[in-house]
């Protein structure tokens, strides 16, 4: 439905997104996920229509979009800040847009208490939104972008402002609204834990680039770059050196690594890399078992409701965080095995 073609913009004089290009279907809920700077909320705007690119199209149904103006894209938008009119309550912040419309007052009335119903917000209709709480602003600038029924909803960093409790309410709320209308979506964080808990699909933008596009789960398990692996957490980096290409055999300060994923790079014996630990695919042995590629010792242990996140201190003094399925004892030296595909090898350029 929405397609997204080569997209190029400055700022500054200095290259902001650099033809980026995706596609969104119908239902599909679509997370832009990168760091501050990275483009994400400029290419949002871009495709809302409030902002132009110097190259690039954006379509929909093959239709070109540009010239035509955000008002009539008929896209609903909703930002962190909620934009909410103080000096109206929550029925007429909703029915705003609707009116502005011209639509009659019998479908305004409908919409409005349809979008309300929606957010589970229609006992709050005449209640002014000054004297609501973040949790229930948000969810009223959510019911105004709802009550017009875009095409494309998009939403940018709309949690960023709420605690963690609440922030974990509202996605799951939101998550369940997107599935049960259909709407497609396009939702701008820099939260890993949002875009995971939300998305169907993610595009991890960097420096104005898409880095990597997939499911959350392909790209939380095969990150295409250490810089990928960094952002989303994973952070046990050892420096290496291949012994042997095919298979590919790595020597490491903590032991050598073999049958390991370089995600199709070619790697030629002798030269310098950076291994990946992923948090998970880990056990832990007693520290003079055969099958152990090194031993270590637990530092910490930490619930983490289903699972426990342990610290271990290796031989070389390296900290390394794994999440397993249950607990170890603090300075108890433990052996350390690694499922293959829990171990990824990048070229040692992708750590500068």
């Amino acid at each position: 439905m929405l397609e997204v073609r080569e997209i190029y913009k400055q700022y500054e004089g200095k290259p902001l997104l650099q033809g980026v290009s995706f596609t969104l279907s119908e239902g599909e809920t679509l997370a832009l996920l990168g760091p501050s700077g990275s483009g994400k909320s400029t290419l949002l705007r871009i495709i809302a229509g409030l902002e132009e690119s110097e190259s690039g199209q954006i379509l929909w149904n093959g239709e070109d979009l540009s010239g035509i103006p955000a008002h009539r894209r008929e896209f609903g938008l909703m930002f962190q800040d909620y934009a909410l009119f103080p000096h109206l309550n929550v029925f007429e912040n909703v029915a705003f847009g609707l009116r502005m419309a011209g639509l009659p007052r019998e479908e305004i009335h409908r919409r409005t208490a349809e979008a309300l119903s929606l957010v589970n917000m229609e006992a709050f209709s005449r209640r002014r939104v000054t004297d609501l709480s973040g949790g229930e602003q948000q969810r009223v600038a959510l019911a105004r972008a709802l009550a017009p029924r875009p095409r494309l909803l998009m939403l940018d960093e709309p949690l960023g402002a709420l605690d963690r409790t609440l922030r974990e309410e509202l996605l799951e709320d939101l998550r369940h609204l997107l599935h049960t209308t259909r709407i497609p979506a396009i939702y701008v964080t820099h939260d890993q834990e949002e875009a995971f808990a939300l998305a169907d699909r993610l595009i991890l933008l960097h420096e104005g680039k898409i880095e990597q596009e997939g499911t959350p789960q392909d790209v939380y398990s095969q990150p295409v770059s250490l810089w990928a692996a960094r952002f989303l957490g994973q952070s046990n980096v050892l420096p290496g050196r291949v012994i042997q290409s095919d298979p590919l055999l790595v020597e490491t300060p903590e032991g050598r690594l073999g049958g390991v994923s370089a995600d199709g790079r070619f790697l030629s014996p002798g030269e310098a890399v950076a291994v990946l630990l992923q948090w998970v695919g880990v056990e832990l042995l007693a520290p003079d078992d055969s099958r152990a590629l090194f031993s270590a010792v637990v530092e910490d242990v930490t619930f983490r409701g289903d699972s426990f996140r342990v610290e271990l201190l290796t031989r070389h003094h390296r900290r390394l965080l794994f999440h397993i399925s249950h607990s170890v004892r603090v300075g108890e030296r433990v052996g350390v095995t690694l499922e293959p595909q829990a171990v990824r090898v990048y070229p040692e350029s992708e750590e500068q």
